[in-house]
Order: structure tokens, then sequence, then C-alpha cells
């Protein structure tokens, strides 16, 4: 199949591709890198399997990724990324930046990870951090940091999760109700939801279609697929 990825002439050493599906930030951003810093930005890519292709037959030197591509994901495009071409530099352009979800992905193997409402001048100096071999985040999130570790060395999970509350994640995201993972779980409906809650208080998530982002992140750190088996409870 034909890539359809815009290819541009190297002009300088460092080579890096921009990432977005959004043409407003991914034009903003290439166009700042090359024309003011000098950087050569070999491709400008739209979609997640165009900037796999990319990086895989361009080997940049840096690539400057958003995330927020659907299919595939954003998380699945760099762990993509990261397999295939591990000694291109990632740098992270979030659209929804936490603290969680930059220690994901520096954790996963991303030099930096650059808020989407930075400073032009941070983003430049993270592509630079990034030239150089070092890492870039932002400085509040690194006392944060601290306690996502000690969760992740305590529970297998950014979160401080328990084994029950991973359960109901996954069960919910499963598409089970809370009276399915009540009886599968042998507990009551009012248990599940004050599950539900302290997932909500302890992650900063506030609607259930968010689990879904948890149990990606979740499955993403290997914590398990603790989840109900509707089927084997209903035929127990």
């Amino acid at each position: 199949m034909e890539n359809y990825y815009e290819v541009h002439m190297m002009t300088s050493e460092t080579t890096v591709i921009v990432a977005d599906n959004y043409e407003l930030i991914r034009e903003g951003v290439a166009a700042k890198l090359a024309g003011e810093f000098g950087y050569s930005v070999i491709a400008k890519t739209s979609d997640g399997n165009e900037t796999i292709n990319a990086c895989t037959e361009l080997s940049p030197d840096i690539l400057v990724m958003g995330m927020c591509f659907t299919v595939p994901t954003g998380l699945e495009v760099f762990q993509q990324v990261r397999s295939r071409t591990p000694d291109v530099s990632v740098v992270i352009l979030a659209e929804e930046s936490t603290p969680s979800e930059a220690f994901m992905l520096i954790s996963g193997g991303a030099i930096a990870f650059v808020p989407r409402d930075a400073r032009v001048v941070d983003l430049v100096n993270a592509v630079r951090a990034a030239e150089l071999g070092y890492s870039s985040v932002p400085c509040e999130y690194i006392a944060e940091f601290t306690v996502l570790q000690r969760n992740v060395m305590r529970t297998g999970n950014l979160y401080g999760l328990s084994s029950r509350e991973v359960e109901v994640i996954n069960a919910t995201v499963a598409g089970e109700t809370a009276k399915e993972i009540a009886e599968c779980l042998e507990i009551s409906i009012r248990t599940v939801e004050a599950h539900r809650n302290s997932i909500y208080k302890k992650t900063g998530y506030k609607a259930l279609e968010q689990l879904t982002e948890i149990a990606s992140t979740m499955k993403y750190w290997g914590a398990g697929d603790r989840r109900c088996d509707i089927t084997h409870c209903a035929h127990a």
C-alpha cells in the first residue's frame, strides 16, 4: 500500500517527523521547527499508521507526536514506534496533560512530555533537550512522579487501585452492568458503586466512559486482566 504522508528534503543533520491529526497544529509545529530553528522536518503525518510507517522507513532522530489518534490509538502508535524504531527520540505533545499520563509515557520510553497548552519555547526546548539526549517534563509533575512510582511498586498500577477495583474497571469496560458485576463478585450493587467512586477519587476521572482509558493504562503497565467472567458465573 502506498504511503501518503508528505515527505520533505533534508536540510540539516537532526531530522524530525511531526505527527498530529490536527492540521493546524501539525503544520504550525513543523513550520516553527524548520523555519525558525533549523530542524529538518522530513515528514508530517496525520494518522497513526502513517506515523508508524514514516518512522520505520525514514528513521528520524526525533518524533514530535500528538496523542489524539484513534485507530490505532495514540498509545498504540507510541508503543509501535518504540518497538520498531527504539532509537527514535519521542517527544509527546499531549492534549489532556496529566502527571499519570506523563509518567506512563516517560517510563515507556518517551524522552519528553509537553502539554498542548505549553508555550512554543517549551516545545522547542523539549526538542533541543531530546537532540542532546536529555529528558523533559513539566517541573510541577516531578513531585507527583514520586507518588506514582510508589503506587506502581505497591499495587502494580499508577493509581494505587486495589485488585477488586481493577476487577470492577475491567468488568465495566467489558460492558457488564453494576448488577452483573455485583452478582459475579458476590458483592452488593452499592459496593460496586462504592468501588467506582473510589476509582474516580484515586484517578481523578469523573465519567464512566473514561474507565476505558484507565483500563488501557493498566494493561500497558501489565497490571493484570482481572475481570469477572459473567458466563462462568451464570453457569456455576
